[in-house]
């Protein structure tokens, strides 16, 4: 893979001198080929709103019986090329110093392997998102109390002089380091777990204190570090595609390094994240890093929606991201995040392919639902509350311990709206700017409440949390829209909290879901599963010319190892659409069979449903609102 064309890319300008035609295909003009597609796989447990990391292994495969894990790969995963592997995250067992990754139970590694295998996966996508404590300054994956300096490689922290084992000898932790990285990769292989390609780490500009990181702040010691592992991991084993750095939309850290002689031909590709971004960035992301960087390929390793949950909308954006991706900038692998998520996290929605319930986890306790308005996720039930609030949606904190929960969080909408902030009735309690209180209360089974209320326009709502001893806490709040009918109410980036009408349909859902089993997400997977359904390892991209670029209509177009065109087509409008497409083929050899998907309709084994044939060498397909096809040449 490290021998990846790249394709001069940007799709052809041309001159389409055919009446009417939208889109030309041009068989005859290979552009790079796409190696396959990828996902991640949550294989140890992390709590809700990723906050956190449970003791309980919450995990897939583990957390499946054996009839589940074998459905799982033959339905969803069977097709994918890669599976990504978060060390430090979803593999952290570790040895006895804490230098070496290892299974946090005995068949940690076995287990997924067999699922690999069963689902036919060729190997992992192996990145830390933080590498064994012992390499860290503040010798934890991840510290809520640490100094943000100290999450970081001891050799790149303030103090590292005084480190008792390296006294500021830098290469001689950068040699032990990387001798610690290959041993890792090692102990996968060992496991009969191919390593197919490596990353440093996950967003090394990233500095959080809820899960594992481990932060790079500047470029120079980002380089330093992937010359000194990237290249011990060459020496290992040549095979293992190497790539930097994760960074959003742009590979800042590893980009000034590719001057270095040393450094470049350690660099296979640039990836970055656009995570949930439109479709409509990948051109712009594509110019920069062809203008700013040498050569190399690029590709997205992690595509989900940070806030809220899936959608028609965002099925369709995904659709057009991963055409836009293979057919603009010419990237060889595109990667989903989850494969499954646990039906009670927050995020799981829109970071999934499909949710399962788990077997370790205790159900809610018998009685509680979100149908209930209760003061916190599973908290004391309201006893009284204002009637008109029956009628809003309601925003709610989840506690991870049991106890009320004390955080900030905030909430995103799509509209004005008028929020009811709930806080415990303490003398002196101020929420901050944009609150006035009210004359109305709540009452719960351990007190009462008093009502704050503040307007607020569409975007972000902020919450704040308790800056000091004995104030109150704020743990519901409740919305109330300028147009109901429209009224979209989304959770904000890795915070524990509920949307009820969001819960509210998880908990319909889970409860047609025995302990132990799993069912698909479909705005997010009809999107990725119609392209690992239809696009074979090894497809080659074709050269397509548009004569009037537009977001709301896409184009991809691929011919499959057996030389047989396809040609992908997307309507993200919600109107009807008439397409016209020379297919660049002879008459007698355009023959096209269609396969028609919706947010809500993949077919049977998601291979879409079936449409009939189109004939000639211009095929005129009509795909209605929020759609997309396949057209197979046969």
């Amino acid at each position: 893979m490290r021998l990846l064309p790249v394709a001069l890319l940007l799709c052809l300008t041309v001159s389409l001198a055919a009446e009417g035609v939208q889109f030309t295909v041009y068989p005859d003009k290979p552009l790079q080929t796409v190696k396959g597609i990828g996902f991640e796989i949550q294989s140890d447990s992390i709590g809700s709103g990723n906050h956190g990391l449970p003791e309980e292994p919450v995990a897939v495969p583990h957390d499946l019986p054996p009839s589940e894990r074998v459905r799982l790969a033959d339905e969803m995963l069977r097709g994918f090329r890669y599976c990504r592997l978060a060390g430090g995250l979803y593999w952290r067992g570790l040895d006895a110093e804490k230098k070496q990754l290892q299974p946090r139970w005995p068949e940690q590694l076995v287990e997924l392997k067999q699922l690999l295998d069963t689902a036919g996966v060729e190997g992992v996508c192996f990145e830390y998102w933080s590498p064994a404590p012992y390499w860290k300054a503040n010798r934890a994956f991840f510290d809520p109390a640490q100094k943000k300096e100290l999450n970081r490689l001891r050799c790149l922290a303030p103090g590292f002089g005084k480190d008792p084992d390296y006294k500021g000898d830098t290469n001689r932790f950068l040699a032990d380091f990387s001798k610690a990285v290959v041993s890792d990769i090692g102990t996968l292989q060992s496991a009969g777990i191919k390593v197919s390609m490596w990353g440093l780490q996950n967003e090394p500009d990233a500095n959080g204190s809820i899960y594992s990181t481990c932060h790079y702040p500047e470029s120079p010691g980002y380089v330093s570090v992937y010359k000194s592992v990237a290249g011990a991991i060459r020496k290992h084993d040549p095979s293992i595609f190497l790539f930097a750095d994760t960074c959003g939309r742009f590979p800042k850290l590893i980009g000034p390094g590719m001057t270095n002689a040393e450094v470049a031909p350690l660099v296979d590709a640039y990836a970055v994240h656009t995570v949930g971004y439109s479709a409509d960035s990948v051109k712009a992301v594509h110019e920069k890093i062809a203008r700013d960087l040498p050569l190399r390929p690029w590709f997205q390793n992690e595509y989900e929606y940070l806030t809220g949950g899936a959608t028609p909308e965002r099925c369709l954006n995904t659709v057009a991201h991963i055409m836009n991706s293979f057919q603009i900038a010419g990237n060889p692998t595109w990667f989903w995040i989850h494969a499954l998520k646990p039906l009670k996290n927050a995020e799981a929605s829109g970071y999934s392919l499909g949710f399962w319930k788990s077997l370790i986890e205790p159900p809610a306790p018998k009685g509680i639902s979100a149908k209930q308005f209760r003061r916190w996720v599973d908290g004391p039930e309201f006893t009284d509350l204002p009637s008109q609030f029956g009628k809003l949606e309601m925003v709610s904190v989840k506690s991870t311990s049991g106890v009320p929960p004390v955080i900030g969080y905030n909430f995103l909408v799509n509209q004005p709206v008028t929020v009811y902030l709930l806080a415990k009735d303490s003398p002196g309690h101020d929420p901050g700017p944009g609150w006035e209180k009210t004359g109305m209360t709540t009452i719960w089974g351990g007190g009462k409440d008093v009502v704050y209320k503040g307007t607020f326009p569409a975007g972000k709502i902020t919450v704040p949390a308790p800056s000091g001893k004995g104030e109150a806490l704020s743990h519901a709040a409740f919305v109330e829209p300028s147009d109901p009918a429209t009224l979209k109410v989304q959770i904000g980036m890795n915070l524990p909290i509920q949307i009820r009408s969001q819960a509210l349909e998880l908990e319909r859902k889970a409860a047609s879901v025995e302990p132990g089993h799993w069912i698909f997400n479909p705005y997010n997977w009809n999107a990725v599963g119609s392209f690992v359904k239809h696009m074979p390892w090894d497809s080659r991209v074709v050269g397509v010319g548009e004569a009037a670029p537009d977001n709301g209509f896409r184009i991809l177009a691929f011919k499959k190892p057996d030389g047989k065109l396809t040609i992908v087509l997307a309507n993200r409008t919600p109107k009807e659409h008439l397409f016209r497409v020379e297919t660049g083929l002879k008459e007698t050899d355009a023959v096209f069979k269609g396969y028609r998907y919706t947010p809500e309709e993949a077919g049977p084994g998601t291979r879409g449903v079936e449409i009939g044939t189109l004939r000639g060498s211009v095929i005129t397909p009509t795909l209605s609102g929020l759609s997309w096809e396949f057209w197979e040449q046969q």
